[in-house]
Order: C-alpha cells, then sequence, then structure tokens
C-alpha cells in the first residue's frame, strides 16, 4: 500500500469518527423538530443563501419532486420561507428564516463547542500546523479546485 494510500484511508476513518462522534449527535440535538435532511438543508441554505428550488434539489441530490415536501415542513416550522424571484416571477427560491437561521446556528455552535474542548488538548504549534493542513486540504477537496482536477 502506498503512503497516498494509507494517509487516504486514515482520513476516511477520521472522517467517519467526526460523523459518528459529532455529526451524529448533532441529529439528536435536532431530531425533536428536524431529521438529518431538513438538518442539512438548512445547512446548504446558510451557506449559499436563497435558492432556487431546482438548485437545492440539486445541491441536496434529490428530485424536485422529493424536495416540495421537504420543504413544506420545514416551511411548516418556520425555518424557510418561499419567495417569488425578482427577475423571473416563475422561479420560487428557498430562503432560511430568522428562526431558521437562529436553529442551525445554535446546532452548529454545539458541535464547535465540543471540537474547541477536543482540540484544547493539542499545543499551540500543533494547532498552526493543523489549521495549514485544513486549508490546504479544504483547497484540494474544494469542487472547484484546479488541483485536484490535475490529478485525475
Amino acid at each position: 500500500m502506498s503512503k497516498v494510500e494509507k494517509v487516504a484511508g486514515d482520513f476516511l476513518t477520521f472522517f467517519g469518527l467526526i460523523k459518528h462522534e459529532y455529526l451524529k449527535p448533532a441529529e439528536h440535538i435536532t431530531r425533536t423538530t428536524l431529521s438529518p435532511t431538513q438538518f442539512h438543508t438548512l445547512g446548504v441554505l446558510y451557506r449559499r443563501s436563497s435558492l432556487p428550488m431546482s438548485e437545492l434539489a440539486g445541491l441536496l441530490k434529490i428530485s424536485k419532486q422529493q424536495l416540495t415536501p421537504l420543504i413544506d415542513k420545514l416551511s411548516d416550522c418556520q425555518l424557510v420561507s418561499r419567495e417569488l424571484d425578482e427577475q423571473d416571477r416563475r422561479v420560487v427560491r428557498i430562503e432560511l428564516t430568522d428562526k431558521g437561521l437562529l436553529t442551525f446556528r445554535s446546532v452548529f455552535h454545539e458541535i464547535r463547542r465540543s471540537f474547541v474542548e477536543k482540540l484544547k488538548q493539542l499545543p499551540e504549534e500543533n494547532l498552526d500546523e493543523l489549521e495549514n493542513m485544513l486549508m490546504r486540504m479544504t483547497e484540494i477537496l474544494s469542487p472547484n479546485s484546479q488541483r485536484g482536477q490535475d490529478n485525475e
């Protein structure tokens, strides 16, 4: 096994740990009001702001038919709103409401708080190194990364 293959395997193991130990507990925090898919939808809207239904469905990797009841539920909970696009009245855009924004930020804060407690165990120089590597990994893994495309 090459060094790159070992590091890739270690990274995926690490990612699984993050998902199991940090993101799954977030699902428990939101479970009383939100499903994991609903919370993921809020996260996409938090990062991307207002999105047309078709684009949101694409980002969530679900059909528009699957998205409609999802948005209905989030709208009923007053977490998102539907707005007509000002340029094209046929397009319905989905936006976070203030309540949706607060809900997402609250759960995100809980996840970050848990990470902070664990990261406090690292010496300052390791935090600097980790920060640099995370920025580099984000750059490499980004869908628009030129570097990632060069390696294909």
